[in-house]
């Protein structure tokens, strides 16, 4: 069997356990929490609108600033560390590493799902934007929410989609090491906040996983836009982590 065909069954296989384990739920329910919650704080709140602007241009950009330093590093931990967990739990570990296929390819097949996983929920959360966007813009009036702004939103889908994968790498190699989901969310949570911090002090941001994330966010507060450069260096970073723990997989003796 080729590589390439050892992959795909076992990215097929991952697929089929999106069914058993709350990996798929946890895509799916993040980004609609966060749209609801952030839909019921324009539909009852006029006065906290009127701060944070109005049509949607603010719409898309309290929620993807939202989005890049809480929700998304939160589902890539989550998705990450259930989809480890759900090894343990089967005995998956027993006989993962007795299989005919080279350790790599398990590790690339169970990053490839946390890829679409995050992947899913982000088409999601990018549709759910624009269906609320429309449903206050044709309730509330004094919103005055404008035209829908389609180029603006894909722009943030496409950096928000870039600014997960090294997430993804990160946590899909933490979770290989690490138990437990609490250290997971306090990594995320703690080197997004930093990220923000450091975004236009440091030059070198942008190599952290957090980096793309942090421009975003940045971009919602002050406007600035980030250059090609930094989403080279969050690609570099993301690519950095994933073949670290492709090594890293490969060369363990030990079982889990």
């Amino acid at each position: 069997m080729s590589v390439l065909a050892a992959l795909a069954s076992l990215f097929q296989a991952e697929r089929i356990k999106w069914r058993r384990s709350w990996t798929f739920v946890v895509a799916v329910l993040v980004p609609l929490f966060q749209v609801f919650f952030l839909f019921m704080i324009f539909w009852f709140s006029e006065i906290l609108v009127d701060r944070m602007g109005a049509g949607f241009p603010a719409w898309y950009k309290i929620n993807y600033a939202a989005w890049n330093i809480i929700f998304m590093p939160v589902t890539a931990t989550l998705v990450a560390v259930l989809s480890w967990d759900q090894e343990e739990e089967a005995g998956a570990w027993k006989h993962l590493f007795l299989q005919p296929v080279p350790r790599a390819t398990h590790y690339l097949a169970k990053l490839l799902s946390h890829i679409s996983l995050l992947f899913i929920s982000q088409v999601l959360f990018a549709s759910l934007l624009w269906i609320g966007g429309l449903i206050l813009r044709k309730n509330l009036h004094y919103l005055e929410m404008g035209p829908a702004l389609p180029g603006m939103l894909l722009r943030f889908a496409l950096a928000s989609l870039l600014a997960s994968l090294p997430l993804i790498g990160l946590h899909t190699w933490m979770s290989t090491r690490m138990r437990g989901v609490g250290i997971g969310l306090g990594i995320a949570l703690a080197g997004s906040w930093l990220s923000v911090q450091w975004a236009e002090k440091f030059l070198l941001v942008g190599l952290m996983p957090w980096g793309v994330s942090s421009q975003v966010v940045k971009a919602v507060q002050k406007g600035f836009g980030a250059s090609w450069r930094l989403y080279l260096g969050g690609l570099v970073c993301a690519l950095i982590l994933m073949a670290v723990g492709t090594l890293d997989f490969s060369r363990r003796e030990e079982q889990r």
